[in-house]
């Protein structure tokens, strides 16, 4: 019975640790006793010297020479039309003989006409000589509207607009029929002017006047026409017989009517005349002289 325990403890010893070795028990020999394996020891590698590198010297560049660019001249202000005006802004309009203002607006900040607008306008262009008004033509305002818009925040500056036919020189001026308006527009050149009307309205009439302070400006239903006139404030007009060649030669601008002194003529009035002298009146003899020689007739009256 104890060899068969001895078997059973073994073989249950051998299947629960087969990982250890035993002896037979033949003998009483004590089981071998399992060899322990030292671990591997580390091998402890040098740290890499890191190889100092050496600093990339900075490369000093030359520092860029400024261009010295030339300061841009400064364009008059009536070269460009400036900022762009606020749509429906109003243009401020000046009647530079009655010292009156208005502001001229076709439509409102909600593009709704604007109500009362012919009254206003009528009244305003009414003839400063008389103070007489006349229904202006519509179309008048719109022009003189979109040209103040073109130099936003330049005033308009009103020479004549509607002109009473008791005041008007020329029997066909468009003035007398409120198609009309003499103006200039406050810091811009009259030649700008000009050129502006021409080059942007059609069926229109423009005048220039170089030696008078505003440009002429008419609607009309048939074709555009142009014109110069040399003569000043008040003088009779002076029309150039070739207003293209002029403008093209620099005469426009050059040429200056040459004006005959009145006083002139009025110191020639005043002069003294001297009245011709009569003739001395034959005297009638009575009859023959004491003193006349013998034989002498006497004359016959």
């Amino acid at each position: 019975m104890s060899m068969l325990a001895v078997r059973i403890v073994l073989i249950a010893s051998f299947a629960l640790a087969p990982a250890v070795a035993w002896a037979t028990p033949t003998g009483g020999a004590e089981p071998a006793t399992p060899v322990a394996s030292k671990p591997a020891t580390p091998v402890a590698s040098k740290p890499a010297t890191p190889v100092a590198s050496k600093p990339a010297m900075p490369v000093a560049s030359k520092p860029a020479t400024p261009v010295a660019s030339k300061p841009a001249t400064p364009k008059p202000a009536s070269k460009k039309a400036g900022k762009k005006a606020a749509k429906n802004a109003p243009v401020i309009l000046y009647a530079v003989n009655r010292k009156e203002t208005m502001s001229l607006r076709l439509r409102d900040s909600e593009g709704r006409p604007v109500k009362g607008l012919q009254r206003r306008f009528d009244r305003f262009l009414r003839c400063h000589h008389t103070n007489t008004q006349h229904p202006m033509n519509i179309r008048l305002a719109r022009l003189i509207y979109q040209t103040g818009h073109h130099w936003p925040g330049h005033r308009i500056d009103v020479v004549s607009g509607y002109r009473n036919p008791s005041v008007a020189k020329n029997p066909h001026s468009p003035h007398m029929k409120g198609l009309a308006c003499d103006f200039h527009v406050e810091g811009v050149q009259n030649t700008e002017l000009r050129d502006y009307l021409r080059r942007t309205f059609t069926k229109v009439g423009v005048g220039y006047y170089p030696n008078s302070s505003f440009v002429h400006l008419d609607v009309r239903k048939d074709r555009s026409a142009f014109w110069i006139d040399y003569s000043g404030p008040g003088d009779r007009a002076v029309y150039s017989e070739n207003p293209s060649d002029d403008l093209r030669t620099g005469r426009a601008e050059a040429y200056h009517p040459t004006k005959i002194d009145e006083s002139w003529v009025d110191e020639e009035a005043k002069e003294p005349k001297e009245e011709p002298k009569p003739e001395p009146k034959a005297e009638l003899a009575k009859g023959p002289s004491e003193n006349a020689p013998h034989g002498a007739e006497t004359p016959t009256p």
